[in-house]
């Protein structure tokens, strides 16, 4: 596969919002290491906040090689930048299958790092 055609797959998963996977195709690339951390942390924001999938968050964050501090350190950034940008969608309350309750992604947040060690 030539670099240009990897290149317009790299871009197009982007605009797709498919951040894991942009992710991936990215670290394939050899892109700088900024590059990848912005293209994780958006993946983690998303599997974290739109998909509140705990297994998923943490699994990610032990793939891309960070600690339980650097995602809550990452997370909060990324609920921080989506209030200013206005973008509240992924933040509000949704249904938490482990509890049984409606959590707002703060709490949510609360409660995944709370079980860390148990995923």
């Amino acid at each position: 596969m030539n670099e240009k055609t990897v290149h317009d797959g790299l871009k197009a998963e982007i605009e797709r919002k498919h951040f894991v996977r942009a992710s991936l195709v990215a670290e394939q690339m050899g892109l700088p290491e900024e590059e990848l951390r912005n293209l994780h942390i958006k993946a983690l924001g998303q599997m974290s906040a739109s998909y509140r999938n705990a297994h998923g968050t943490k699994k990610l964050a032990l793939q891309y090689g960070y600690s339980r501090k650097e995602v809550k350190q990452i997370l909060e950034q990324f609920a921080n930048e989506m209030k200013n940008e206005g973008n509240c969608k992924s933040l509000e309350p949704c249904f938490d299958y482990s509890t049984g309750k409606y959590l707002s992604f703060e709490e949510w947040m609360d409660h995944f790092f709370k079980k860390w060690d148990r995923l």
